[in-house]
């Protein structure tokens, strides 16, 4: 299988390209640049490298992150509201008061993330990661999280109410099946 060929784009391309109305970038390298502040709704990227990035308040509503790498980046008080993060990796991810409503995270990885107070209302993330994922005060009303992962996750003041929680592991290593009891994961 060939390695996947990166461009590093600085944040003047980045912003100068949008700005004429590129809002689609493949394989891009993007790695810890600052984009801080940025107003992108609606840009597109897909299976570009953004390890370490700072996306701190960020605006970017109706985003397409498809098979992005944002391991370690910086997307606190991010407003990614209506966004697509299919497949992303979000591991290590801070994504502090972070606006996700109604996105699709399906696949998603954000294992050892730091979701705190995020607001993740009627959000996809079936099959999603949140291993040891910090969830406290996070809003999941009416989340999707058919089949995800939550094996030591904190949930401490998480309001998961109306929820979808069939097929989770859930923190305690326990899992819901479909006729609503509570199992022990590896039990029959």
């Amino acid at each position: 299988m060939p390695m996947l060929r990166f461009h590093r784009l600085s944040l003047t391309d980045l912003t100068q390209r949008y700005n004429q109305g590129q809002i689609r970038f493949e394989r891009q390298d993007l790695t810890h640049l600052s984009l801080k502040d940025v107003r992108f709704p609606f840009l597109e990227l897909v299976e570009c490298n953004l390890q370490g990035v700072n996306l701190s308040r960020a605006f970017l509503p109706g985003a397409v992150f498809d098979q992005t790498r944002l391991h370690r980046a910086n997307l606190n008080r991010i407003n990614l509201i209506g966004a697509d993060l299919v497949r992303v990796d979000c591991s290590a991810a801070s994504l502090h008061h972070a606006m996700l409503s109604g996105a699709c995270l399906t696949g998603a990885n954000f294992s050892e993330a730091n979701l705190m107070e995020a607001s993740l209302s009627g959000c996809d993330l079936r099959g999603a990661n949140l291993k040891r994922a910090n969830l406290r005060g996070a809003t999941l009303c009416h989340a999707n999280l058919q089949g995800a992962d939550l094996r030591r996750a904190d949930l401490t003041g998480t309001d998961l109410t109306g929820a979808n929680l069939l097929g989770t592991l859930m923190p305690d290593s326990t899992y819901i099946d479909y006729r609503q009891e509570l199992l022990v994961a590896g039990s029959d």
